[in-house]
Protein backbone atom coordinates (compact mmCIF):
# COMPACT_ATOMS: atom_id res chain seq x y z
CA UNK A 1 0.00 0.00 0.00
CA UNK A 2 2.75 2.45 -0.83
CA UNK A 3 4.43 4.04 -3.81
CA UNK A 4 8.16 4.31 -3.83
CA UNK A 5 8.25 8.02 -3.09
CA UNK A 6 6.57 7.51 0.26
CA UNK A 7 9.92 6.63 1.71
CA UNK A 8 11.06 10.23 1.24
CA UNK A 9 8.02 11.65 2.99
CA UNK A 10 8.50 10.42 6.54
CA UNK A 11 12.04 10.79 7.76
CA UNK A 12 13.88 8.69 10.23
CA UNK A 13 16.61 8.88 12.76
CA UNK A 14 19.01 5.95 12.76
CA UNK A 15 20.49 5.43 16.17
CA UNK A 16 22.61 2.62 17.30
CA UNK A 17 24.66 0.72 19.75
CA UNK A 18 23.23 0.32 23.16
CA UNK A 19 24.91 -1.58 25.95
CA UNK A 20 22.71 -4.23 27.51
CA UNK A 21 23.25 -6.33 30.59
CA UNK A 22 23.20 -10.10 30.73
CA UNK A 23 20.17 -10.27 33.01
CA UNK A 24 17.39 -9.14 30.74
CA UNK A 25 17.79 -5.42 31.37
CA UNK A 26 16.35 -3.01 28.80
CA UNK A 27 18.43 -1.16 26.23
CA UNK A 28 20.52 1.71 27.57
CA UNK A 29 22.43 4.60 26.07
CA UNK A 30 25.39 4.09 28.41
CA UNK A 31 28.72 3.55 26.73
CA UNK A 32 27.65 4.70 23.27
CA UNK A 33 30.42 6.24 21.24
CA UNK A 34 29.40 9.41 19.43
CA UNK A 35 31.09 8.20 16.26
CA UNK A 36 28.83 5.14 16.32
CA UNK A 37 25.67 7.15 15.76
CA UNK A 38 24.47 7.99 12.27
CA UNK A 39 21.70 10.29 11.08
CA UNK A 40 21.11 9.33 7.43
CA UNK A 41 19.12 12.49 6.71
CA UNK A 42 21.70 14.87 8.15
CA UNK A 43 23.09 15.40 4.66
CA UNK A 44 20.85 17.27 2.27
CA UNK A 45 20.53 15.28 -1.00
CA UNK A 46 20.98 17.18 -4.28
CA UNK A 47 17.88 19.23 -5.04
CA UNK A 48 17.99 18.03 -8.64
CA UNK A 49 17.76 14.37 -7.71
CA UNK A 50 14.10 13.37 -8.18
CA UNK A 51 14.53 10.44 -5.83
CA UNK A 52 17.17 11.42 -3.26
CA UNK A 53 18.63 8.67 -1.14
CA UNK A 54 20.07 9.02 2.31
CA UNK A 55 23.53 7.81 3.28
CA UNK A 56 23.48 4.23 4.59
CA UNK A 57 23.04 3.32 8.21
CA UNK A 58 26.24 3.04 10.22
CA UNK A 59 27.44 -0.50 10.69
CA UNK A 60 27.15 -0.49 14.44
CA UNK A 61 26.48 -3.69 16.37
CA UNK A 62 23.69 -3.67 18.90
CA UNK A 63 24.63 -6.04 21.70
CA UNK A 64 21.57 -8.16 22.35
CA UNK A 65 20.35 -9.55 25.60
CA UNK A 66 19.89 -13.28 25.89
CA UNK A 67 16.81 -13.56 23.75
CA UNK A 68 14.26 -15.95 22.41
CA UNK A 69 14.14 -16.00 18.59
CA UNK A 70 11.19 -17.74 17.04
CA UNK A 71 8.44 -17.35 14.48
CA UNK A 72 5.24 -16.22 16.18
CA UNK A 73 3.49 -19.34 14.91
CA UNK A 74 6.19 -21.78 16.02
CA UNK A 75 6.41 -21.81 19.80
CA UNK A 76 8.10 -24.74 21.46
CA UNK A 77 5.79 -26.76 23.68
CA UNK A 78 7.93 -26.14 26.76
CA UNK A 79 8.44 -22.42 26.12
CA UNK A 80 6.68 -20.27 28.69
CA UNK A 81 4.06 -18.23 26.90
CA UNK A 82 0.71 -16.73 27.71
CA UNK A 83 -2.42 -17.50 25.74
CA UNK A 84 -5.66 -15.80 26.67
CA UNK A 85 -8.50 -18.27 26.74
CA UNK A 86 -11.90 -17.53 28.20
CA UNK A 87 -12.99 -14.60 30.32
CA UNK A 88 -10.40 -12.51 32.17
CA UNK A 89 -11.26 -13.95 35.57
CA UNK A 90 -10.17 -17.47 34.56
CA UNK A 91 -7.08 -16.62 32.51
CA UNK A 92 -3.73 -18.06 33.65
CA UNK A 93 -1.35 -15.64 35.39
CA UNK A 94 1.02 -13.52 33.35
CA UNK A 95 3.92 -14.86 35.43
CA UNK A 96 4.48 -17.51 32.74
CA UNK A 97 5.80 -14.92 30.28
CA UNK A 98 9.43 -14.89 29.16
CA UNK A 99 11.00 -11.78 30.73
CA UNK A 100 13.27 -9.31 28.99
CA UNK A 101 13.67 -9.17 25.22
CA UNK A 102 12.21 -11.72 22.84
CA UNK A 103 12.59 -11.49 19.06
CA UNK A 104 10.17 -13.14 16.68
CA UNK A 105 8.82 -12.70 13.15
CA UNK A 106 5.25 -12.00 12.16
CA UNK A 107 3.97 -12.55 8.63
CA UNK A 108 0.97 -10.27 8.14
CA UNK A 109 -0.27 -7.57 5.83
CA UNK A 110 1.74 -8.87 2.89
CA UNK A 111 5.18 -8.79 4.54
CA UNK A 112 7.30 -10.58 7.13
CA UNK A 113 8.27 -8.29 9.99
CA UNK A 114 10.86 -8.64 12.73
CA UNK A 115 9.35 -7.88 16.13
CA UNK A 116 11.18 -7.09 19.35
CA UNK A 117 9.07 -7.31 22.50
CA UNK A 118 10.13 -6.40 26.01
CA UNK A 119 8.42 -7.87 29.08
CA UNK A 120 9.37 -6.34 32.47
CA UNK A 121 10.43 -8.45 35.41
CA UNK A 122 7.33 -7.36 37.33
CA UNK A 123 4.19 -6.21 35.56
CA UNK A 124 1.95 -3.47 36.86
CA UNK A 125 -1.19 -5.53 36.35
CA UNK A 126 -2.58 -8.72 34.86
CA UNK A 127 -3.14 -8.47 31.88
CA UNK A 128 -0.53 -5.86 31.02
CA UNK A 129 -0.76 -2.45 29.30
CA UNK A 130 1.24 -2.42 26.07
CA UNK A 131 2.94 0.31 24.04
CA UNK A 132 3.52 -0.09 20.30
CA UNK A 133 6.50 2.13 19.42
CA UNK A 134 6.94 2.66 15.66
CA UNK A 135 10.31 3.69 14.19
CA UNK A 136 11.13 6.29 11.54
CA UNK A 137 11.91 5.77 7.87
CA UNK A 138 14.88 3.50 7.27
CA UNK A 139 15.30 2.70 10.95
CA UNK A 140 14.37 -0.46 12.85
CA UNK A 141 12.70 -1.68 16.01
CA UNK A 142 15.94 -2.08 18.01
CA UNK A 143 17.11 1.38 16.95
CA UNK A 144 13.81 2.95 18.00
CA UNK A 145 14.11 1.15 21.34
CA UNK A 146 17.53 2.73 21.90
CA UNK A 147 16.50 6.15 20.61
CA UNK A 148 13.41 6.42 22.80
CA UNK A 149 14.52 4.51 25.90
CA UNK A 150 11.08 2.93 26.17
CA UNK A 151 12.32 -0.44 27.44
CA UNK A 152 13.99 1.10 30.50
CA UNK A 153 10.72 2.87 31.32
CA UNK A 154 8.74 -0.34 30.71
CA UNK A 155 10.88 -2.10 33.32
CA UNK A 156 10.31 0.69 35.83
CA UNK A 157 6.57 1.09 35.18
CA UNK A 158 5.68 -2.54 34.54
CA UNK A 159 4.26 -2.48 31.02
CA UNK A 160 5.08 -4.37 27.80
CA UNK A 161 6.65 -2.46 24.90
CA UNK A 162 6.81 -3.64 21.29
CA UNK A 163 9.25 -2.43 18.62
CA UNK A 164 8.43 -3.87 15.20
CA UNK A 165 10.50 -3.27 12.07
CA UNK A 166 8.75 -2.00 8.96
CA UNK A 167 9.00 -3.65 5.58
CA UNK A 168 11.29 -2.26 2.87
CA UNK A 169 9.42 0.06 0.55
CA UNK A 170 10.06 1.33 -2.95
CA UNK A 171 13.20 0.96 -5.00
CA UNK A 172 15.67 1.89 -2.27
CA UNK A 173 14.46 -0.70 0.23
CA UNK A 174 14.28 1.48 3.33
CA UNK A 175 12.09 0.20 6.16
CA UNK A 176 8.88 2.17 6.53
CA UNK A 177 5.29 2.33 7.69
CA UNK A 178 2.52 3.40 5.39
CA UNK A 179 -0.40 5.77 5.70
CA UNK A 180 -3.46 6.85 3.76
CA UNK A 181 -1.90 9.13 1.15
CA UNK A 182 -0.03 6.20 -0.38
CA UNK A 183 -1.81 2.95 -1.09
CA UNK A 184 -0.90 -0.09 -3.17
CA UNK A 185 -2.57 -3.50 -3.06
CA UNK A 186 0.47 -5.63 -2.18
CA UNK A 187 0.90 -4.21 1.31
CA UNK A 188 -1.38 -3.44 4.25
CA UNK A 189 0.32 -2.16 7.40
CA UNK A 190 -3.03 -1.68 9.13
CA UNK A 191 -3.56 -5.43 8.74
CA UNK A 192 -0.11 -5.97 10.20
CA UNK A 193 -0.95 -3.71 13.15
CA UNK A 194 -4.12 -5.75 13.73
CA UNK A 195 -2.15 -8.99 13.67
CA UNK A 196 0.48 -7.55 15.99
CA UNK A 197 -2.13 -6.44 18.51
CA UNK A 198 -3.82 -9.83 18.30
CA UNK A 199 -0.48 -11.55 18.92
CA UNK A 200 0.37 -9.31 21.88
CA UNK A 201 -3.02 -9.98 23.44
CA UNK A 202 -3.02 -13.73 22.76
CA UNK A 203 0.61 -14.62 23.48
CA UNK A 204 2.05 -11.83 25.61
CA UNK A 205 -0.62 -10.99 28.16
CA UNK A 206 -1.44 -7.66 26.50
CA UNK A 207 -4.54 -5.94 27.84
CA UNK A 208 -6.79 -5.27 24.81
CA UNK A 209 -8.27 -2.27 26.62
CA UNK A 210 -4.84 -0.69 27.13
CA UNK A 211 -3.00 -0.86 23.82
CA UNK A 212 -1.18 2.41 23.12
CA UNK A 213 0.60 3.73 20.03
CA UNK A 214 3.55 6.11 19.69
CA UNK A 215 6.22 6.69 17.09
CA UNK A 216 8.84 8.96 15.56
CA UNK A 217 8.50 10.70 12.17
CA UNK A 218 7.25 7.97 9.81
CA UNK A 219 6.18 6.15 12.99
CA UNK A 220 4.39 9.29 14.16
CA UNK A 221 2.52 9.42 10.87
CA UNK A 222 1.59 5.76 11.26
CA UNK A 223 0.34 6.42 14.79
CA UNK A 224 -1.93 9.09 13.27
CA UNK A 225 -3.13 6.47 10.80
CA UNK A 226 -4.04 4.15 13.67
CA UNK A 227 -5.95 6.96 15.40
CA UNK A 228 -7.90 7.45 12.17
CA UNK A 229 -8.59 3.81 11.40
CA UNK A 230 -8.11 1.77 14.56
CA UNK A 231 -9.59 4.06 17.21
CA UNK A 232 -11.51 1.11 18.63
CA UNK A 233 -8.21 -0.68 19.35
CA UNK A 234 -5.89 2.14 20.43
CA UNK A 235 -6.64 3.52 23.89
CA UNK A 236 -4.40 6.61 23.53
CA UNK A 237 -1.64 7.84 21.24
CA UNK A 238 1.46 10.05 20.99
CA UNK A 239 3.04 11.24 17.71
CA UNK A 240 6.58 12.66 17.64
CA UNK A 241 8.02 14.73 14.75
CA UNK A 242 5.27 13.71 12.35
CA UNK A 243 1.49 14.00 12.25
CA UNK A 244 -0.89 13.97 9.31
CA UNK A 245 -4.67 14.07 9.11
CA UNK A 246 -5.83 12.57 5.80
CA UNK A 247 -9.12 13.74 4.27
CA UNK A 248 -10.74 10.33 4.85
CA UNK A 249 -9.88 10.22 8.58
CA UNK A 250 -13.02 9.27 10.51
CA UNK A 251 -12.21 7.83 13.94
CA UNK A 252 -14.99 5.72 15.45
CA UNK A 253 -14.25 7.15 18.89
CA UNK A 254 -12.41 10.12 20.35
CA UNK A 255 -8.84 8.97 21.04
CA UNK A 256 -6.82 10.79 23.73
CA UNK A 257 -3.92 12.16 21.72
CA UNK A 258 -0.86 14.37 22.07
CA UNK A 259 1.90 15.32 19.62
CA UNK A 260 5.37 16.86 19.80
CA UNK A 261 7.00 18.79 16.97
CA UNK A 262 10.05 21.07 16.77
CA UNK A 263 9.79 24.47 15.14
CA UNK A 264 13.22 23.99 13.52
CA UNK A 265 12.55 20.50 12.18
CA UNK A 266 14.52 20.37 8.95
CA UNK A 267 12.94 17.13 7.76
CA UNK A 268 9.21 17.54 8.39
CA UNK A 269 8.77 21.32 8.45
CA UNK A 270 6.70 22.59 11.38
CA UNK A 271 5.10 25.41 9.39
CA UNK A 272 4.56 23.48 6.15
CA UNK A 273 7.14 25.40 4.15
CA UNK A 274 7.77 22.45 1.86
CA UNK A 275 11.51 22.91 2.37
CA UNK A 276 13.18 19.77 3.67
CA UNK A 277 16.40 17.81 3.72
CA UNK A 278 14.33 15.24 1.88
CA UNK A 279 14.98 17.33 -1.22
CA UNK A 280 12.75 18.91 -3.82
CA UNK A 281 10.02 17.19 -5.73
CA UNK A 282 6.57 18.12 -6.91
CA UNK A 283 5.12 14.96 -5.39
CA UNK A 284 6.45 16.03 -1.96
CA UNK A 285 5.35 19.63 -2.11
CA UNK A 286 1.79 18.98 -0.96
CA UNK A 287 2.71 16.63 1.84
CA UNK A 288 5.52 18.80 3.19
CA UNK A 289 3.19 21.77 2.95
CA UNK A 290 1.16 20.46 5.87
CA UNK A 291 1.28 22.72 8.93
CA UNK A 292 1.83 20.48 11.93
CA UNK A 293 -0.36 22.34 14.49
CA UNK A 294 -3.15 22.50 11.91
CA UNK A 295 -2.95 18.76 11.26
CA UNK A 296 -3.34 18.13 14.98
CA UNK A 297 -6.23 20.62 15.15
CA UNK A 298 -8.11 18.46 12.66
CA UNK A 299 -7.86 15.50 15.04
CA UNK A 300 -9.12 17.77 17.82
CA UNK A 301 -12.07 18.72 15.62
CA UNK A 302 -12.77 15.01 15.00
CA UNK A 303 -12.95 14.61 18.78
CA UNK A 304 -15.45 17.46 19.10
CA UNK A 305 -13.00 19.79 20.87
CA UNK A 306 -13.40 23.53 20.84
CA UNK A 307 -11.52 25.37 18.09
CA UNK A 308 -9.32 27.61 20.24
CA UNK A 309 -6.75 25.74 22.35
CA UNK A 310 -5.25 27.36 25.42
CA UNK A 311 -1.66 28.36 24.76
CA UNK A 312 0.68 27.88 27.72
CA UNK A 313 4.42 28.58 27.76
CA UNK A 314 5.56 25.65 29.86
CA UNK A 315 9.25 26.55 29.55
CA UNK A 316 11.39 28.57 27.16
CA UNK A 317 11.51 25.48 24.92
CA UNK A 318 8.02 24.00 25.34
CA UNK A 319 4.68 25.60 24.48
CA UNK A 320 1.51 23.56 24.92
CA UNK A 321 -1.82 23.99 23.12
CA UNK A 322 -4.55 22.36 25.20
CA UNK A 323 -7.95 21.70 23.63
CA UNK A 324 -11.10 21.80 25.76
CA UNK A 325 -14.63 20.49 25.41
CA UNK A 326 -13.60 17.27 23.68
CA UNK A 327 -15.92 14.26 23.48
CA UNK A 328 -15.94 12.11 26.61
CA UNK A 329 -13.76 14.73 28.28
CA UNK A 330 -10.60 13.39 26.64
CA UNK A 331 -7.41 15.50 26.65
CA UNK A 332 -5.85 16.68 23.38
CA UNK A 333 -2.58 18.63 23.47
CA UNK A 334 -0.08 19.73 20.85
CA UNK A 335 3.44 20.50 22.13
CA UNK A 336 5.50 23.01 20.19
CA UNK A 337 9.21 22.50 20.84
CA UNK A 338 10.71 25.95 20.32
CA UNK A 339 13.89 25.57 18.29
CA UNK A 340 13.49 21.80 18.32
CA UNK A 341 14.94 19.76 15.46
CA UNK A 342 13.78 16.44 13.97
CA UNK A 343 14.34 14.78 17.33
CA UNK A 344 12.72 12.81 20.15
CA UNK A 345 12.28 15.10 23.19
CA UNK A 346 14.16 13.76 26.19
CA UNK A 347 15.89 11.00 24.22
CA UNK A 348 18.50 9.10 26.27
CA UNK A 349 20.80 9.54 23.26
CA UNK A 350 20.47 13.34 23.23
CA UNK A 351 24.00 13.93 24.49
CA UNK A 352 25.43 11.73 21.72
CA UNK A 353 23.37 13.40 18.96
CA UNK A 354 24.12 17.07 19.53
CA UNK A 355 24.99 17.62 15.86
CA UNK A 356 21.39 16.87 14.88
CA UNK A 357 19.86 19.91 16.55
CA UNK A 358 17.99 20.65 19.74
CA UNK A 359 16.77 17.75 21.85
CA UNK A 360 14.79 19.51 24.55
CA UNK A 361 15.10 18.03 28.03
CA UNK A 362 12.23 20.15 29.37
CA UNK A 363 9.75 17.47 28.37
CA UNK A 364 10.15 13.78 27.50
CA UNK A 365 8.25 12.06 24.72
CA UNK A 366 8.82 8.74 26.52
CA UNK A 367 8.16 9.42 30.21
CA UNK A 368 5.59 12.16 29.65
CA UNK A 369 4.04 10.29 26.75
CA UNK A 370 3.59 7.16 28.88
CA UNK A 371 2.23 9.23 31.81
CA UNK A 372 -0.37 10.61 29.40
CA UNK A 373 -1.33 7.36 27.70
CA UNK A 374 -1.45 5.24 30.84
CA UNK A 375 -4.35 7.28 32.22
CA UNK A 376 -6.66 5.95 29.51
CA UNK A 377 -8.30 2.66 28.56
CA UNK A 378 -11.01 1.52 26.18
Amino acid sequence: MMVSRLVFVAAFVAVAACSESDDGAPVSSEGIEESAVSHPLATNPPATDPQPTAPPLADVPITELPTTDRPASDVAEDEPTFVIEGPAEVRPPCSSLTRGVTNFTLDAGGAVHDVRIYVPQVSSSDPVPTVLNWHGLGSSGPEQAAFSGYEALAETEGFVVVHATGAPAGGNGRNSWEFAEFDTPERDDLAFADALIDTVVADWCGDPARIYSTGMSNGGFFTAELVCNRSERIAAAVSVAGITHPPNCEPERAVPYIAFHGTDDGVIPFAGTGESTLGDGADLAGFLGQVMPDEFAEFAADAGCGPNPERVEQTAEVVSYDYAGCADGIPMTFYEIVGGAHTWPGSPLADQLTDFGLFTKDIAATADGWAFMSQHSL
